[in-house]
């Protein structure tokens, strides 16, 4: 009788322990599995952008979807059992198992997509980036240069084309315009500034530099059209404005990329297998423009192990080399503006998403 009361009072010990090791399984799910989603939607979108842009290089239509929302169930069971003998102890000794406990733990996700389309999307699609986001952008980047050279297709008149004529070549003045500029933004004497009470107008202020920034100051005002000040003032305000020129009224007219486009140009940059090259299966392009000589898809037959983003496609991969820091960036600046974009249009959408699926054992 003796034993059994032992055995009684391991199991009530035993079963306290499970329950106590229950009460720390929220924590640990969030940790096991908060991360786990969060990688798996970011590289599932990523891999939903390259595959967008690969079928656009073959003149094919591609659909997204975007993740709603992720619901995971979690369900713990605890069991335990005690076997006792009755009777004499050698008729039982050596086969029975005094303790047993276990624990169980499930998730059953619910995973819900809603289609991004509709004419909303495509307007913005379509519609030039806004100044607010090339602004936001510039000042929030350790380097600017990559924005204007995405984003930016003109400043008063002088262009960034993103495809040239057939006897075209870049032009220098634009690389010279966005060098001062980047370099002035480091030099903080260069700043984007929203104009008050007035949420969508920006102006460039550069401030204190004079003598050792004067040059550099005066050659982007000539270059941009712009008389310099007589005297040297301690601040100089060039208000921006969506627009092809903005010299006459003292300030910078700046056009945009839209979405489309710069879908378009990292299209032209997707690496081609020499069969769909020469047969004609995919888009030809004109010759590139600054931006897209520097980036560059890349295409293997087996998958590549030095990817920072790969996408199978027509019995091949296509990716972006982890190295290549051009693409990256260029691939980081379409997915924020994308996924603003997504944000967007479908705000204020139904509530009901097309697809949920549950995730079961």
């Amino acid at each position: 009788m003796r034993k059994c009361t032992h055995r009684t009072a391991a199991l009530a010990c035993a079963l306290g322990s499970l329950l106590t090791g229950c009460a720390v399984v929220g924590p640990a799910a969030v940790y096991n599995g908060r991360l786990a989603y969060n990688e798996a939607i970011i590289n599932t979108d990523n891999q939903q952008m390259l595959l967008l842009v690969v079928r656009n290089r073959y003149g094919e239509r591609s659909n997204l979807l975007a993740v709603a929302s992720v619901t995971a169930n979690v369900r713990v069971a605890a069991n335990a059992g005690i076997e006792a003998g009755v009777g004499d102890s050698d008729n039982y000794a050596g086969n029975l198992v005094p303790f047993s406990a276990g624990v169980i733990y499930e998730e059953n996700p619910t995973i819900s997509y809603t289609p991004v389309g509709g004419e909303k999307y495509a307007r913005q699609l379509m519609a030039p980036t806004s100044i607010t986001s090339l602004a936001e952008f510039s000042r929030n980047l350790a380097d600017p240069a990559p924005v204007f050279y995405a984003l930016v297709s003109g400043v008063n008149g002088i262009y960034n084309p993103d495809f040239l004529p057939q006897s075209g070549v870049p032009d220098e003045r634009f690389i010279q315009i966005v060098t001062n500029i980047t370099e002035l933004a480091r030099a903080h004497r260069l700043h984007w500034v929203r104009d008050s009470g007035r949420d969508q107008h920006f102006s460039i202020i550069i401030d204190h530099y004079w003598p050792d920034y004067t040059d550099k100051v005066n050659n982007l005002l000539t270059l941009l059209g712009i008389s310099a000040p007589k005297h040297r003032p301690s601040r100089i305000t060039l208000p921006i404005s969506l627009a092809l020129d903005g010299k006459d009224s003292g300030g910078i007219g700046i056009s945009t990329r839209s979405l489309f486009e710069l879908l378009e140009i990292l299209s032209s940059a997707v690496e081609l297998p020499e069969q769909d090259r020469a047969g004609g299966a995919a888009v030809s392009y004109p010759s590139p423009g600054m931006l897209a000589k520097q980036l560059r898809v890349h295409y293997a037959k087996t998958k590549p192990s030095h990817a920072s983003v790969a996408v199978k496609y027509r019995g091949g991969w296509f990716y972006i080399d982890e190295k290549d820091q051009a693409t990256k960036q260029f691939f980081r600046i379409l997915t924020t503006l994308l996924a603003v974009n997504i944000a967007e249009s479908t705000e204020g959408a139904s509530a009901a998403p097309v697809l949920t699926v549950p995730v079961s054992r």
